[in-house]
């Protein structure tokens, strides 16, 4: 994942190539957490189960982030080429 200060270098079609990969890695780890949890015969541990789930709050909390800060990006770009 490229660092959050380096959006504003990208081109709109960059923007939305990163948003959909975000996107998608979101997906990956809702569908992996999903697994783990829901679908899985595995024994996890307690505690090990709870550091799992700070993980993937964690994870899901930067991701949506990024798409957010990506949706501000090209909602700025376009209002600036409407002027």
């Amino acid at each position: 994942m490229k660092k959050q200060n380096h959006l504003e270098d990208m081109t709109v079609e960059e923007l939305r190539r990163e948003k959909e990969f975000i996107e998608e890695c979101l997906r990956d780890e809702e569908e992996l957490y999903n697994f783990t949890f829901n679908k899985s015969s595995v024994h996890i541990g307690g505690m090990k189960s709870r550091a799992m789930q700070e993980r993937h709050e964690e994870k899901c909390r930067e991701y949506n982030e990024r798409i957010k800060k990506i949706d501000e990006i090209l909602r700025t770009r376009r209002a600036e080429e409407k002027r």
